[in-house]
C-alpha cells in the first residue's frame, strides 16, 4: 500500500476513495474498506482510503484524555490488510473543517484527489455539518462534478452496528471478549518495556512493565487480564495488571506484564500486548503474602 500526505504525488490519476477516521478499523471499516475495493476494482481504479493524521476530535475537544483505539501506525496497517491500495493522510486543521461537505467534495476530492467514486458509510457525515444533510445530498453533490457516491451497507453484529464508541464503550467496562468481537481481532496495545520499581521481581513475579507508543491510546477498565505477549517474533502468555497497586500504594497508573514461562531481558524492546479477557479488578491485599497468592491463582488461570 502506497502512503501519501501531499496530493500532486498522487500524479493526477483517477482514484475510487472511502474517507473516515478509522479509528480501530473494526469489522464495520474492513466490510466497507472491502466492499469499496470490489467497485473500485470493476471500475478499474485504486481504491484509496482517505483519513486523517490526527483525529478531528483532537481539533475540536482540546482534551489530552486517551479516547484513541489505534495509533496512526497500527492503522495504516490494518487499513492495508483490509486491501485498501493507497492511504491518503488529510492535515485536518481550523481550515479544512470549515468545509462544507460539497466544499470538500469538490476542492479536495475532486479537483486535487481525482476522486471518481466514493464509497460512503450509510450513517456516515463529513464536512462542516448542515442540517438534514446525508446521502442522498453527497449523491447530488457527486453528480454535479463528476463523482459517482455509492452508499456502503451496513455492518451488523447480532442485528446492532459496529462502531468505536461501542468499543470505547466495552474497554470502559473490560469486556474485552465482546470489544474482540466488533473489532474482528484482540484489543492490542504496544509499546516500550522501561525500568520500574522491580515489586514482581521482589514478589517473584517479574514484570515488564510497558511504556505506550501513543500516549492518547485508550486502555480497558484498571484490573488484571490474561494476555498474549509478542516479543521478538514470538508470542507468550502472560498477566497483565493495568492500575494503580492499592497493595502497596504506589498511586501512579501502570502497565505492568508478568510473562508466563519467560527468562530473559527484555528492557527497551519493543511489544505488542493482545488482550484476550479481564479476570478481575484491581483491590487491596491484606499484605504481599496475600498478594503473592492471588496473582499464583491468576497465572494458573491463565494457564
Amino acid at each position: 500500500m502506497e502512503i501519501f500526505t501531499a496530493f500532486e504525488l498522487l500524479n493526477g490519476m483517477p482514484v475510487a476513495a472511502t474517507i473516515g477516521s478509522f479509528d480501530g478499523v473494526h469489522r464495520g471499516h474492513v466490510a466497507m474498506i472491502t466492499q469499496a475495493g470490489t467497485l473500485a476494482k470493476e471500475r478499474s481504479m485504486p481504491l484509496a482510503v482517505v483519513t486523517f493524521a490526527r483525529h478531528p476530535r483532537l481539533l475540536f475537544s482540546g482534551s489530552d484524555t486517551p479516547f484513541l483505539l489505534s495509533s496512526n501506525e497500527e492503522r495504516l496497517s490494518l487499513i492495508e490488510q483490509a486491501g485498501a491500495d493507497i492511504a491518503i493522510l488529510l492535515p485536518f486543521d481550523n481550515e479544512m473543517a470549515a468545509l462544507t461537505a460539497q466544499e470538500f467534495m469538490r476542492n479536495v476530492l475532486h479537483e486535487q484527489m481525482n476522486v471518481r467514486m466514493l464509497a460512503v458509510g450509510y450513517d456516515h457525515h463529513f464536512g462542516r455539518p448542515l442540517r438534514g444533510e446525508g446521502i442522498e445530498e453527497y449523491i447530488a453533490y457527486g453528480k454535479e462534478i463528476g463523482i459517482e457516491v455509492l452508499p456502503m451497507d451496513r455492518y451488523l453484529l447480532d442485528g446492532v452496528a459496529v462502531s468505536s464508541s461501542k468499543i470505547r464503550g466495552a474497554l470502559a467496562a473490560g469486556d474485552m471478549e465482546h470489544a474482540a468481537a466488533m473489532l474482528g481481532r484482540y484489543y492490542s496495545i504496544e509499546g516500550r518495556v522501561v525500568h520500574g520499581a522491580a515489586l514482581g521481581r521482589h514478589l517473584g513475579f517479574p514484570t515488564a512493565n510497558i511504556s505506550l507508543f501513543e500516549p492518547l491510546k485508550l486502555l480497558p477498565l484498571d484490573g488484571v487480564y490474561e494476555c498474549r505477549i509478542h516479543v521478538d517474533a514470538k508470542c507468550y502468555k502472560a498477566a497483565m495488571n493495568i492500575g494503580c497497586k492499592p497493595t502497596v500504594a504506589l498511586g501512579e497508573r501502570t502497565i505492568e506484564v508478568f510473562i508466563i514461562d519467560f527468562a530473559g531481558d527484555i528492557y527497551g524492546k519493543s511489544v505488542r500486548v493482545d488482550v484476550v479477557r479481564r479476570l478481575r479488578g484491581e483491590r487491596r491485599f491484606a499484605g504481599l503474602d496475600d498478594l503473592r497468592s492471588q496473582i499464583m491463582l491468576d497465572v494458573e488461570s491463565i494457564k
